[in-house]
């Protein structure tokens, strides 16, 4: 957990294991770390936003919504071996999907 705080990632205690949160620009990385050895790294991305006024059943309001990607990395591993996944889940760059 050191080295993924060494990272930037902010850790939190979770039933089972720890989850950890890093934020950088329009992307957040998560890494979910269970004491069996499971591990998910998540990232997501988010693409564009869009708002504009709406009337809705004759009420005006706001309609907003916000395009994202997320992407999974899942195996089971030792945790000698988190900071180096991460980086390289980091550093992964798979194309720019858009919705």
């Amino acid at each position: 957990m050191e080295a993924l705080k060494a990272l930037g990632y902010e850790i939190s205690p979770i039933e089972g294991g720890f989850y950890g949160e890093k934020r950088r620009g329009g992307v957040v990385y998560q890494v979910f770390y269970s004491e069996e050895g499971d591990l998910r790294l998540r990232r997501l991305r988010f693409l564009k936003e869009e708002a504009r006024p709406l009337s809705l059943a004759g009420v005006e309001g706001e309609w907003a919504a916000r395009y994202q990607v997320e992407e999974n990395f899942f195996a089971v591993v030792p945790q000698e071996d988190l900071p180096s996944l991460v980086l390289a889940f980091e550093r992964l760059d798979l194309g720019a999907e858009t919705p």
